[in-house]
C-alpha cells in the first residue's frame, strides 16, 4: 500500500529531527572539544598579563599559550556568543589552568587580581636598558620612556643647565610598577630616589676640590662599570681624581663602550679610536654625562675616595681584582703578569 501524503510528512519530519539531533550532538562534542562547554578542570594557577589594547583574539591566544584554556578558538566563540569582550580589563591576573572558555571569561570579568609588577633595574644600567626592561615588564612603551628621559621632559635637581639626558640620574633598584603608572611617573620616582641617595651620602669632600655633585656622579658611573670588588671602588675613584688633577686622559674603556652604544666585554683597536667625547683614551677630563646608573657603593666611593697617589690600575687575577700603581713601568709589569694568566 502506498504511503499517504500525511505519512510521508511524518517520515520526513522524523528524518529532520534525527538529523537535528545528530547535529546537536556533533555540535556539543565540537564545542566541548574546544572548551566552550563542559566542566572546568583546574590544574594549578598561572600569572597572565593582559596588555592594554588587546582584543578578544589576542586575549584568546594568550590564554591558550598559558594553558588557561584548551583552545583560543573556543574562547573567541564564547566571547561572540556571550559577549563580554569589553569587560576584559588590562592588567595581571592569577588564573587557574584547565578552565573552560566560559570559566576563563567569568574569571577575567572579575578584573585584575595583581595591580603591580616588580621591575628590577640593575646597577650600571644605561637609559636604553631602563627603557628596554620597562617595556618588557610593563605596558609602558620603551620608546616613550626613552624619549622622555633623554629630552629633558623630566629633570633632576642634579642636572646642569644644557644637559637634557637623565643618564646616571635614575636610581637602579627594584620598584613596584602599578597599572596606572606611565613613563613620567616612573621617571620621576627614579629621579627622586637618586636625589635622595645623593643627599644622604653627601659630596662635600670632593666638592671642596672643585668637583660638582653631577661630576661626582659621572665618576661613580665609571666606578660602577669598572669595579667588580667592592673594596677597590674607592681606590678606582682616587685614580680617576688623580688623573683629572694632572690633566691625564682617564683611559676608562667602559666610556668607549658607551660611545659605541654597545655593552662590549672586549674592545678592538678600531673601537679605541672612535671619535667621541666619551672616548677617555683620547679626550682629557670627564665625559659629558655619566655612562650608566651607579649604585650605592659606587656613589659612596666617588664621594669618599681612598687616599693614595695611584695613576694606574689593571686587572690582576681571574676574580676581577686590580693591581694599582703610581709608576707606569709598574703598571706595564702588572699588565704583563695578568696576560700570562689563563683566565
Amino acid at each position: 500500500m502506498r504511503p499517504t501524503r500525511r505519512g510521508r510528512i511524518v517520515v520526513l519530519l522524523g528524518i529532520l529531527a534525527g538529523l537535528a539531533a545528530i547535529a546537536a550532538v556533533a555540535g556539543y562534542f565540537f564545542l566541548s572539544s574546544i572548551g566552550v562547554v563542559g566542566g572546568d578542570d583546574p590544574l594549578g594557577s598561572v600569572e597572565v598579563h593582559i596588555p592594554r589594547g588587546a582584543d578578544a583574539s589576542e586575549v584568546a591566544n594568550l590564554l591558550e599559550e598559558k594553558e588557561v584554556i584548551a583552545s583560543a578558538l573556543g574562547f573567541r566563540i564564547t566571547v561572540y556568543l556571550e559577549g563580554g569582550a569589553a569587560d576584559i580589563q588590562a592588567g595581571r591576573y592569577e588564573l587557574r589552568r584547565g578552565l573552560s572558555a566560559r570559566g576563563a571569561l567569568r574569571a577575567l570579568a572579575k578584573g585584575p587580581q595583581i595591580d603591580f609588577v616588580n621591575v628590577t633595574f640593575p646597577e650600571g644600567s644605561w637609559l636604553t636598558d631602563f627603557a628596554r626592561v620597562l617595556g618588557e615588564e610593563t605596558d609602558i612603551p620603551a620608546e616613550r620612556f626613552l624619549a622622555l628621559v633623554e629630552s629633558g621632559g623630566v629633570r633632576s635637581k642634579l642636572q646642569p643647565e644644557g644637559v637634557n639626558s637623565l643618564e646616571g640620574l635614575l636610581w637602579p633598584a627594584t620598584y613596584q610598577i602599578v597599572d596606572q603608572d606611565g613613563p613620567r611617573s616612573v621617571a620621576e620616582r627614579l629621579v627622586t630616589e637618586l636625589e635622595n641617595r645623593v643627599a644622604e651620602i653627601g659630596f662635600a669632600q670632593v666638592e671642596a676640590t672643585g668637583v660638582s655633585e653631577y661630576e661626582a656622579i659621572t665618576v661613580a658611573s665609571m666606578i660602577e662599570a669598572e669595579a667588580l670588588v667592592d673594596e677597590e671602588r674607592a681606590m678606582i675613584a682616587r685614580v680617576i681624581y688623580n688623573r683629572l688633577q694632572v690633566g691625564m686622559p682617564l683611559g676608562i674603556d667602559a666610556t668607549i663602550s658607551y660611545a659605541l652604544g654597545e655593552h662590549k666585554t672586549a674592545l678592538t683597536e678600531s673601537d679605541l679610536t672612535v671619535d667621541s667625547p666619551y672616548n677617555t683614551r683620547l679626550e682629557t677630563g670627564l665625559p659629558p654625562t655619566p655612562i650608566g646608573a651607579p649604585g650605592q657603593a659606587s656613589l659612596e666611593a666617588a664621594a669618599h675616595p681612598a687616599q693614595g697617589q695611584w695613576l694606574f690600575y689593571v686587572v690582576s687575577d681571574c676574580a676581577g681584582h686590580h693591581a694599582f700603581s703610581v709608576d707606569y713601568d709598574d703598571f706595564l709589569a702588572d699588565k704583563a703578569a695578568y696576560q700570562e694568566l689563563s683566565c
